[in-house]
């Protein structure tokens, strides 16, 4: 598929999401949970202070001239296929700082303190996951070593001693990373957005969860084929509340309600 038809499918898409899906406010859910979520985590009423240092790092880095060599990593057919800006790198594959913020409110809304993130990127997101909690262990993966390195820097020029970041191919790092968690709170899946290795991924995380976790699975409209896994995923029998926010989706495992499936306005 051409860039120009991508572009045109993600739109028409897009205009018929906002026509159907239910407000950010919760207004019209008819579910006590994604009420709640809808309320703290997307509105913010309970008024988390996201952290301003995250998005300082970010300004900063965004103007800076250090040059990136391709990487082939994470995403999909449209990877990078040749040496760019650190800014450029940031804009392209590190989380908005509205998507950031989500994800900062949602693991201090869970209270999540098990947290693994498969693709770090330069580390946006991941410090994002760690400010929510300074009790969190927070388990990032990353398969380029340029983006690792910045990464790494990164969490030690703001002292985050609660982020470990295991560099190499997500087969070895998730295996790893599942071997040091006892449970997952909370997973960001951000590294990978072609369906085969993202349900793969899903399945093998699905050892180590419990009726509290989370899971968010980002640009799961990538692709034809991402938006089908996404599709896959929300269906899956442990899996009790799917929602859909048009870039992101997240899935609930509670046990003992129905089985529901929410498109949200975000």
């Amino acid at each position: 598929m051409t860039d120009i038809a991508h572009l045109l499918n993600i739109t028409k898409d897009y205009i018929l999401f906002k026509c159907t899906a239910k407000p950010r406010s919760g207004h019209g859910v008819h579910s006590p949970m994604v009420y709640e979520f809808s309320r703290a985590v997307l509105c913010n009423k309970n008024n988390y202070e996201q952290p301003n240092e995250v998005e300082w790092l970010r300004n900063w880095q965004i103007d800076s001239s250090i040059s990136l060599a391709p990487s082939d990593y994470g995403a999909g057919s449209r990877m990078m296929k040749r040496s760019e800006t650190l800014g450029a790198v940031i804009r392209k594959s590190s989380v908005s700082p509205k998507n950031g913020a989500f994800l900062y409110r949602l693991a201090k809304w869970n209270n999540s303190k098990s947290i693994l993130e498969l693709g770090t990127s330069v580390g946006i997101s991941a410090m994002y996951l760690a400010s929510s909690n300074p009790d969190a262990m927070v388990l990032t993966i990353e398969g380029d070593w340029q983006r690792a390195e910045l990464a790494k820097n990164s969490f030690d020029l703001f002292n985050f001693k609660n982020i470990e970041l295991i560099e190499g191919d997500f087969e070895q790092g998730l295996n790893k990373a599942l071997n040091q968690l006892p449970v997952l709170d909370l997973v960001f899946f951000d590294g990978n957005h072609k369906a085969e290795p993202t349900l793969r991924y899903f399945k093998q995380c699905l050892k180590k969860v419990n009726e509290n976790s989370i899971f968010v699975f980002d640009d799961i409209r990538w692709s034809r084929e991402m938006f089908k896994a996404w599709n896959v995923i929300a269906k899956h029998s442990s899996v009790s509340i799917s929602i859909d926010l048009f870039h992101l989706g997240v899935v609930f495992f509670r046990k003992g309600i129905f089985k529901q499936h929410f498109k949200i306005n975000f």
